[in-house]
């Protein structure tokens, strides 16, 4: 069974891949060549700037420019890029800002400074195994100077550059241990928003989540992929006489009955089955790729496992009523789906009443 955190993780990592922040990237990109650009045109005209040719700098700054305007603007589509496919892009184009550096002075460039732009940006957005390598590409092309400026070491480059490039290991390592901390405190505030305290499995909202977005898969193309065709189980379980073990036991005995129905549902589900606690005393199941036959096989083990739970010393193993329907034969929306599985349930549990009291939780209504 696949835990909360381990599900939250794949969701995050989805998120970072997904268009949408691909695409916001690209903005923030663009908008820090557009910045660079402008300050490199302006310096040209101020006192002391030592550059080459006037125009062959205002040419790479224009270029610049325009590359940073079509990231910004979306008419470069960073958001059709993988995360791997920018990060081997940015690996391209730091050596343009060396290129600025030996046209605008070299070791006396008024735009090396400019390189923590990238920095940042590298060490914020792409992942340690890309952040690493574009800080060490940065702090080479930041060195270059000491090749081809014979004059380097006289300006008193070189200090500055040990300077600078213990200066940029340190902000990649204060920046990947920031996004450390971060991405832990957003799966700790995930868990507790998506996961249910006494139980441990999900709650409604997570429930609600993950149910909508099988369903998506199942109803709308995202990108390249096309429908998903599998089929999908929603399946809800029902304590049965769980008042009656509250109103004998005590509330403290209801929890550790539903800790006991909880842990033993999760021992036959799947590892891509999802388990929620969605009320009181009801459970959901979310088992992707079960049909008709693989529900009713799943119902009954639930059933089973959670009849032979052991909640404590002179508690009553609790009996568990199960209905379950299947996507898309009992309903193609979130809602008639769950209605489906509840009239099965309520049949189920119609049939239990029926038997003077007795009730049989392994027995099951298809």
């Amino acid at each position: 069974m696949q835990t909360i955190p381990d599900q939250i993780a794949q969701a995050r990592a989805a998120f970072a891949e997904a268009p949408h922040e691909r695409a916001r990237m690209g903005r923030i990109s663009g908008v820090l060549w557009m910045f660079s650009a402008i300050v490199g045109m302006l310096d040209v005209f101020l006192p002391g700037s030592d550059h080459a040719s006037t125009p062959i700098v205002l040419a790479l700054a224009a270029a610049i420019f325009l590359y940073g305007l079509g990231s910004a603007t979306g008419w470069i589509p960073w958001e059709k890029a993988t995360m791997n496919q920018l990060g081997a892009g940015m690996v391209v184009t730091i050596p343009v800002a060396g290129l600025a550096i030996y046209l605008t002075g070299g070791s006396l460039s008024y735009v090396e400074p400019l390189l923590v732009c990238s920095l940042l940006y590298a060490a914020f957005f792409f992942p340690e195994r890309w952040a690493w390598p574009l800080t060490i590409e940065l702090i080479a092309v930041a060195g270059a100077p000491l090749i081809y400026d014979p004059n380097a070491i006289d300006n008193a480059f070189l200090p500055r550059y040990v300077a600078l490039a213990i200066g940029f290991l340190a902000a990649t390592w204060v920046m990947v241990g920031l996004k450390k901390r971060l991405g832990d405190a957003e799966r700790r505030q995930r868990d507790f928003a998506n996961s249910d305290p006494l139980t441990g499995v999900g709650n409604r909202r997570f429930f609600d989540t993950t149910m909508k977005r099988e369903l998506e898969r199942r109803t709308r193309p995202f990108g390249r992929r096309g429908l998903d065709s599998s089929p999908l189980a929603l399946l809800i379980a029902d304590l049965d006489d769980f008042k009656g073990v509250n109103d004998r036991y005590g509330h403290q005995a209801g929890d550790l009955v539903l800790q006991a129905a909880a842990s033993q549902a999760l021992s036959v589900l799947r590892s891509t089955d999802t388990l929620a606690r969605i009320g009181g005393d009801e459970f959901a199941i979310i088992a992707p790729g079960a049909h008709g036959d693989g529900a009713a096989r799943m119902a009954e083990s639930v059933s089973a496992a959670v009849a032979g739970a052991e909640p404590g010393e002179d508690i009553p193993a609790p009996g568990a009523s199960v209905g379950w329907a299947v996507f898309p034969d009992d309903g193609q929306d979130f809602e008639t789906l769950l209605r489906s599985a509840d009239e099965r349930l309520m049949r189920l549990k119609r049939v239990s009443w029926r038997d003077d009291g007795n009730v049989d939780s392994a027995r099951l209504v298809g």
